[in-house]
Protein backbone atom coordinates (compact mmCIF):
# COMPACT_ATOMS: atom_id res chain seq x y z
CA UNK A 1 0.00 0.00 0.00
CA UNK A 2 1.33 3.34 -1.24
CA UNK A 3 1.59 5.92 0.90
CA UNK A 4 0.10 9.47 0.27
CA UNK A 5 1.92 12.92 0.76
CA UNK A 6 -0.17 13.62 3.58
CA UNK A 7 0.84 10.27 5.32
CA UNK A 8 4.80 10.50 4.56
CA UNK A 9 4.46 14.05 5.60
CA UNK A 10 3.79 13.51 8.63
CA UNK A 11 0.52 15.00 9.15
CA UNK A 12 -2.15 13.94 11.91
CA UNK A 13 -5.83 14.51 11.84
CA UNK A 14 -7.31 16.34 14.87
CA UNK A 15 -10.95 17.42 13.60
CA UNK A 16 -12.55 15.69 10.34
CA UNK A 17 -16.09 17.14 9.74
CA UNK A 18 -18.10 18.72 7.50
CA UNK A 19 -16.72 22.28 6.21
CA UNK A 20 -13.57 21.84 8.89
CA UNK A 21 -10.82 20.13 9.07
CA UNK A 22 -7.72 20.30 11.51
CA UNK A 23 -4.29 18.63 11.06
CA UNK A 24 -1.47 18.54 13.50
CA UNK A 25 2.29 18.14 12.48
CA UNK A 26 5.46 17.92 14.49
CA UNK A 27 7.83 19.58 12.96
CA UNK A 28 10.96 17.07 12.27
CA UNK A 29 14.73 18.00 10.37
CA UNK A 30 13.41 17.03 7.42
CA UNK A 31 10.90 19.76 6.97
CA UNK A 32 13.51 22.73 7.53
CA UNK A 33 15.28 25.06 5.05
CA UNK A 34 18.96 25.82 5.39
CA UNK A 35 18.16 28.28 7.38
CA UNK A 36 16.62 26.38 10.20
CA UNK A 37 13.16 26.73 10.08
CA UNK A 38 10.39 25.07 8.18
CA UNK A 39 10.31 25.56 4.57
CA UNK A 40 7.78 27.26 2.98
CA UNK A 41 6.71 24.48 0.58
CA UNK A 42 6.35 22.59 3.55
CA UNK A 43 3.65 25.14 4.92
CA UNK A 44 1.65 25.50 1.84
CA UNK A 45 1.51 21.90 1.69
CA UNK A 46 -0.08 21.53 4.72
CA UNK A 47 -2.77 24.58 3.99
CA UNK A 48 -2.90 22.71 0.64
CA UNK A 49 -3.96 19.63 2.48
CA UNK A 50 -6.03 21.27 4.94
CA UNK A 51 -8.29 23.50 2.40
CA UNK A 52 -9.11 20.29 0.58
CA UNK A 53 -9.95 17.96 3.27
CA UNK A 54 -12.39 21.24 4.05
CA UNK A 55 -13.95 20.80 0.99
CA UNK A 56 -13.96 16.83 0.44
CA UNK A 57 -15.92 16.07 3.68
CA UNK A 58 -18.71 17.59 1.75
CA UNK A 59 -18.30 16.15 -1.38
CA UNK A 60 -21.11 13.58 -2.66
CA UNK A 61 -19.66 10.02 -3.60
CA UNK A 62 -19.83 11.11 -7.31
CA UNK A 63 -17.18 13.86 -6.57
CA UNK A 64 -14.07 15.09 -6.37
CA UNK A 65 -11.83 18.39 -6.44
CA UNK A 66 -8.62 19.58 -7.74
CA UNK A 67 -6.61 23.10 -6.38
CA UNK A 68 -6.94 25.75 -8.82
CA UNK A 69 -5.88 28.54 -6.63
CA UNK A 70 -3.89 29.03 -3.60
CA UNK A 71 -2.51 31.66 -2.09
CA UNK A 72 -0.32 32.07 1.16
CA UNK A 73 0.40 34.50 3.16
CA UNK A 74 3.95 33.96 5.43
CA UNK A 75 3.12 35.92 8.62
CA UNK A 76 6.04 34.42 11.30
CA UNK A 77 8.34 31.49 11.03
CA UNK A 78 7.84 28.23 12.01
CA UNK A 79 10.95 26.91 14.56
CA UNK A 80 12.12 22.94 15.18
CA UNK A 81 10.81 22.89 18.29
CA UNK A 82 7.12 23.64 16.90
CA UNK A 83 3.97 21.99 17.24
CA UNK A 84 2.07 23.01 14.41
CA UNK A 85 -1.92 23.08 13.90
CA UNK A 86 -3.11 23.98 10.41
CA UNK A 87 -7.00 24.25 9.47
CA UNK A 88 -9.18 24.24 6.76
CA UNK A 89 -12.70 26.15 6.39
CA UNK A 90 -15.21 25.80 3.40
CA UNK A 91 -16.60 29.34 2.93
CA UNK A 92 -18.47 28.97 0.16
CA UNK A 93 -19.44 25.97 -2.17
CA UNK A 94 -21.16 26.10 -5.69
CA UNK A 95 -21.69 23.28 -8.67
CA UNK A 96 -18.28 23.44 -9.64
CA UNK A 97 -15.77 26.04 -7.42
CA UNK A 98 -15.65 26.13 -4.04
CA UNK A 99 -14.08 28.96 -1.55
CA UNK A 100 -11.67 27.73 1.35
CA UNK A 101 -9.35 29.58 4.06
CA UNK A 102 -7.42 28.66 6.82
CA UNK A 103 -4.15 28.64 8.28
CA UNK A 104 -0.93 27.32 10.08
CA UNK A 105 -0.45 28.37 14.00
CA UNK A 106 1.65 27.11 16.67
CA UNK A 107 0.21 25.49 20.05
CA UNK A 108 0.38 28.80 21.99
CA UNK A 109 -1.88 30.34 18.70
CA UNK A 110 0.84 32.06 17.19
CA UNK A 111 0.29 32.82 13.69
CA UNK A 112 2.39 30.99 11.01
CA UNK A 113 0.26 31.14 7.56
CA UNK A 114 -2.60 32.47 6.29
CA UNK A 115 -4.18 30.98 3.28
CA UNK A 116 -7.36 30.61 0.70
CA UNK A 117 -8.04 29.14 -2.64
CA UNK A 118 -9.99 28.34 -5.19
CA UNK A 119 -10.98 24.36 -5.65
CA UNK A 120 -12.62 22.85 -8.88
CA UNK A 121 -15.32 20.37 -8.14
CA UNK A 122 -15.69 17.71 -10.66
CA UNK A 123 -18.40 14.73 -11.12
CA UNK A 124 -16.30 11.74 -11.80
CA UNK A 125 -19.09 10.25 -14.43
CA UNK A 126 -18.70 13.36 -16.07
CA UNK A 127 -14.67 13.08 -16.44
CA UNK A 128 -14.93 9.51 -17.60
CA UNK A 129 -17.89 10.67 -20.32
CA UNK A 130 -14.94 13.54 -21.33
CA UNK A 131 -12.82 10.45 -21.61
CA UNK A 132 -15.53 8.72 -24.29
CA UNK A 133 -16.61 12.00 -25.90
CA UNK A 134 -12.64 12.85 -26.66
CA UNK A 135 -12.64 9.26 -28.06
CA UNK A 136 -15.80 9.54 -30.25
CA UNK A 137 -14.24 13.04 -31.28
CA UNK A 138 -11.06 11.53 -32.28
CA UNK A 139 -12.90 8.95 -34.14
CA UNK A 140 -14.81 11.56 -36.27
CA UNK A 141 -11.39 13.42 -37.57
CA UNK A 142 -9.28 10.50 -38.00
Amino acid sequence: MNKTFDKKLGVIPVISKKGYCKFKLKVKPEHLNHGGIVHGGVLASLCDIALAASLTNSLQKDEWCVTAELSIYFLSPAFPTDMLFVYGKLIRRGNTLAFVEGGVETKDKRKIVRAHGIWVIKSKLSRRMKKSSHSATTRVYQ
